[in-house]
């Protein structure tokens, strides 16, 4: 008897753990480009890059990613976009668009809704962040005081 009641208590925690990161990945699921196409175009400002380790098992990855302001209604925002290299990237390294403005498309209604237009800038791609198991190796600075 206490054997069946263990099972219902770990197959009740179980259901509820993936209830609560299916509720976690829907909202942190970037905004798509089609619910965001209408929405009003603002640019933002690159302010830090970093790597990020994603884990992936056994073993872990990473992703180049940059770290953006934006101001709609003289209120600050911030995000997150990936960097990628491009075919014509040569010696140039990431860091090299801190301080270069992006396209980022905002909810008028949630500011801090926005969705990233992928773009080619000083040899690297951008594009949307959609990484939800990376880790930052460090805390995000994003220089807002030395504007």
């Amino acid at each position: 008897m206490h054997s069946s009641a263990g099972l219902i208590v770990i197959i009740f925690g179980m259901l509820a753990y993936l209830a609560v990161t299916l509720a976690v990945w829907l909202v942190r699921q970037p905004v798509s480009a089609k619910k965001a196409a209408n929405w009003p175009v603002t640019e933002a400002t690159i302010r830090s890059v970093r790597k990020l380790t994603i884990a992936t098992g056994r073993f872990a990855d990473f992703v180049i990613a940059g770290d953006f302001t934006y101001i709609v209604n003289d209120e600050y925002y911030s995000g997150r976009l990936t960097i990628s290299r491009s075919f014509s990237t040569h010696d140039a390294t990431p860091k090299a668009l801190v301080d270069q403005k992006v396209q980022v498309r905002y909810n008028p209604r949630k500011p801090e809704e926005y969705s990233v237009l992928p773009d080619e800038l000083g040899g690297f791609l951008v594009d949307p962040y959609d990484e939800p198991f990376a880790r930052d190796d460090r805390p995000i600075d994003l220089n807002i005081d030395k504007i």
